[in-house]
């Protein structure tokens, strides 16, 4: 069942804003959802999750981390990185 659903973005978003919106600093399952956006959308999409993540859950290491290893992918510019 669930692999009918794995490239559904609107059904994965519905999903993790559920059980984000009462587990807010399960800091993981903000990873898997970026990933998941990073598969399926833009670039924009995604940052707007780290984001939202970041503002959740401000020190989490292994989120900064995530969210700093994306930009370092999907930018080349440091400046851009670095923003």
């Amino acid at each position: 069942m669930l692999a009918l659903f794995q490239d559904d973005i609107d059904v994965i978003s519905l999903v993790y804003n559920s059980f984000l919106l009462e587990f807010p600093l399960c800091y993981g399952y903000w990873i898997k959802y970026a990933t998941h956006k990073a598969r399926l959308c833009t670039i924009r999409d995604v940052v707007d999750i780290y984001e939202q993540a970041v503002q959740a859950v401000p020190h989490s290491v292994d989120l900064w981390v995530s969210y700093c290893g994306f930009g370092i992918c999907a930018y080349e510019e440091p400046a851009d990185i670095r923003r």
